[in-house]
């Protein structure tokens, strides 16, 4: 939690309202409201944050400091370390970390992970209490994984399937790797559906204005194997936008877009002499999930008199490098066109305005910590220092 807090509020300075950000947070990344008080202070045990002001013991503003993502990690690793973990709890990430790599059977976990078998039951308990860990049980025996092993290890995965010769589920990962982004239902795509519900594959998913929720998967296959551990934030920006941008394709109403089109947007706003999209009154309502991912802000209207909002991208290197990658992830394969009109722009994220993160797949019966779109739009602003 401490590492997603750090990667939001990255460049950001100071913070101004933090029980803004605490909400944001909350609805954005699953940070449970009763534990944010103790991730700033993680943040401010390791210097990267600093200047935090309470009032009424609750957090108001403070000032940050956040380094890339390497450091990010590795101080916040020692950070853990200096505070002393438990048997338990340094068992516990070294079985998350070996499952994250392949699926073990259960009975092998202790002798592979060199476990005390006297914790072993307790490991176990407080890793699928907390769904870090899996177990899928099968004919030849159960097996353990972890819900991060699909995600950060899709060739792993596929290779696994190929081997084990089920040729469905085979057929299904090519069907993704053609068509990166691809729409996931229970009726064509059953064991892919299956997959993602267990959390063999994570997949993003955006609330379509019907208020269903539609499923895109991946299979980010990538050269710079950082995307898939230290950069993985980069990553899941590049599938908001992926996720947000296919639904534009399959759900775009009476404007359903193009292949083409979709990357146009992207490079419409990567254009260092451009970077946004000409005002149009649906642009709220239909960037809202690259809002909410800090890839765009809203400027005001540059026409006399209007009213409507300018997409403009928030050029940082991170965001610059997630819109690199959706872009790949689309046009992998395929020739593309580099200009459409911005009337086809306009409609290319109107994909409504909720977005499950790929690890909030398995657990969506929550209900949402802001559910009022114009609410959170000015609880987000605030937490990121944007008064309007």
């Amino acid at each position: 939690m401490a590492a997603t807090v750090a990667g939001l509020i990255r460049g950001r300075d100071v913070i101004q309202d933090g029980q803004a950000l605490m909400t944001v947070a909350a609805a954005q990344l699953d940070v449970n409201m009763l534990s944010f008080d103790s991730v700033i202070r993680v943040l401010e045990d390791v210097g990267f944050v600093q200047g935090v002001q309470r009032t009424g013991g609750k957090i108001t503003s403070f000032t940050e400091n956040v380094p890339y993502y390497e450091s990010l990690y590795e101080r916040l690793g020692e950070s853990w370390k200096e505070r002393q973990p438990t048997d338990i709890e340094q068992q516990l990430l070294t079985v998350v970390d070996g499952l994250s790599g392949a699926p073990v059977p259960v009975d092998d976990i202790e002798n592979k992970y060199g476990l005390d078998r006297s914790d072993l039951k307790h490991v176990m308990e407080v890793a699928k209490g907390g769904g870090l860990i899996q177990v899928l049980k099968t004919r030849d025996g159960d097996i353990a994984y972890s819900p991060f092993f699909g995600f950060e290890n899709p060739e792993v995965l596929s290779d696994l399937v190929n081997d084990h010769g089920s040729g469905q589920l085979s057929d299904e990962f090519d069907a993704v790797r053609k068509h990166q982004g691809l729409a996931i239902s229970k009726e064509k795509y059953p064991l892919i559906s299956d997959a993602i519900a267990r959390g063999l594959v994570m997949a993003p998913a955006v609330q379509l204005p019907s208020g269903t929720t539609q499923a895109f998967a991946a299979l980010p296959y990538v050269p710079d194997k950082r995307l898939l551990t230290t950069h993985k934030a980069i990553l899941d920006k590049a599938l908001t936008v992926l996720a947000c941008l296919r639904c534009a394709e399959y759900d775009g109403g009476h404007n359903n877009l193009s292949q083409s089109a979709l990357v146009s947007v992207i490079n419409k706003l990567l254009d260092k002499n451009r970077g946004f999209l000409s005002p149009h009154s649906s642009h709220e309502r239909q960037y809202n999930l690259m809002y909410r991912g800090g890839l765009i802000v809203f400027d005001p209207d540059s026409r006399p008199g209007g009213n409507w909002k300018v997409p403009r991208f928030v050029d940082t290197e991170d965001n610059r490098a997630a819109l690199i990658l959706a872009r790949d992830l689309i046009t992998h394969g395929e020739g593309v066109e580099t200009r459409v009109s911005d009337q086809d722009a306009r409609s290319a994220l109107d994909a409504g305005n909720a977005y499950v993160a790929p690890m909030q797949m398995m657990y969506r019966s929550r209900e949402s910590a802001m559910q009022d779109p114009m609410h959170f739009s000015q609880i987000f602003e605030a937490a990121m220092g944007r008064f309007v």
